[in-house]
C-alpha cells in the first residue's frame, strides 16, 4: 500500500500532497455528514477495513466507543499505534467478523476488493448492527474512475453504485439514502466550485466518493454530538494529521 490512505479504499501514488489533504478532508465532511443522526451517547460503533486509524479516531473523537477491524498486519499495527487504547484494534476479514449478531450499535464499513465479493462483506456488516449500517466506497461510474489520468489509483477499489445499493438493500431491512463527494475530475476538485457541484449533483451519478447509509431503526436526529476531548476534530485537522 502505498503511505498516504487513511483506509485501504484511498487513492494514493502520484497525487500530490494538496490533493491527498482535500481527498481525506472531503471524505470525513462526508462521513460527519452521514453519521450526524446517529445517537453517541454510549453507543458502539465498529469500522471495518479501518486502514491506519484516521476515521478510527475522529469516530472517536465524535462520542463513539470505536472498535476497529483491519486484515492488513502493517496498516493494523499504524492503526494500534495511532490510536492506543481508545480504541479497540482486532485483526479480522470483512466477510469473516469475530461479533456476535448486533453486537455494534452502528457499523462503518469502508468497501475494498478482497478474496470473496463485496456482498459477503456488506451481509457481515449488517449482521453484527443493531442501528444501522454505513458503506464508503469509490464509485466506478464516476469521471475520477473513468477517465481521469490517475484512474488507477481510485478504481482499484471502485464499485458501482448501483451494485452497492442493491447489496445494502437486499437485506430487506430498514431505510437506505445515499451521500455523495468529489464530482468530477480530480482537476477540478480544489476550485471554489466543487462543493457546490458536488452538493448539486446526484451522488449515484459523478460523485467520485459515496456512502451508502442503511438506518435499521429510527435514530434521534436531535442528539448532540459527544465530543471527548471539549472541541470537534475539524476535517482539515484530520488531513493535516493524517
Amino acid at each position: 500500500m502505498a503511505a498516504f490512505p487513511c483506509t485501504q479504499s484511498s487513492p494514493g501514488g502520484g497525487l500530490n500532497k494538496a490533493a491527498r489533504k482535500l481527498i481525506i478532508r472531503r471524505q470525513t465532511g462526508l462521513l460527519q455528514e452521514c453519521t450526524t443522526g446517529w445517537p453517541r451517547r454510549d453507543k458502539s460503533l465498529l469500522e471495518i477495513n479501518c486502514g491506519r486509524g484516521t476515521f478510527a479516531m475522529l469516530l472517536w473523537e465524535w462520542g463513539y466507543d470505536v472498535t476497529v477491524t483491519e486484515p492488513s498486519p502493517e496498516l493494523r499495527a499504524t492503526a494500534e499505534e495511532r490510536c492506543g487504547d481508545r480504541v479497540a484494534v482486532e485483526a479480522a476479514s470483512d466477510d469473516h467478523l469475530p461479533f456476535d449478531d448486533e453486537s455494534f450499535d452502528w457499523v462503518v464499513l469502508h468497501a475494498i476488493h478482497g478474496e470473496r465479493p463485496i456482498e459477503d462483506a456488506i451481509e457481515e456488516a449488517i449482521r453484527v448492527a443493531s442501528s444501522g449500517v454505513a458503506v464508503t466506497f469509490w464509485n466506478s461510474l464516476s469521471p475520477a474512475c473513468r477517465f481521469s489520468p490517475d484512474r488507477g489509483m481510485f478504481s482499484r477499489n471502485a464499485f458501482g453504485w448501483w451494485r452497492i445499493w442493491k447489496c445494502v438493500n437486499a437485506a430487506g431491512k430498514g431505510r437506505g439514502s445515499s451521500l455523495g463527494t468529489l464530482a468530477g475530475l480530480p482537476c477540478f476538485w480544489t476550485r471554489p466550485a466543487a462543493d457546490r457541484l458536488c452538493t448539486l449533483l446526484s451522488p449515484n451519478a459523478l460523485a467520485g466518493w459515496c456512502i451508502i447509509r442503511l438506518d435499521l431503526r429510527p435514530s434521534n436526529l436531535v442528539t448532540p454530538l459527544v465530543v471527548r476531548i471539549g472541541r470537534l476534530l475539524r476535517p482539515q485537522q484530520a488531513a493535516d494529521g493524517a
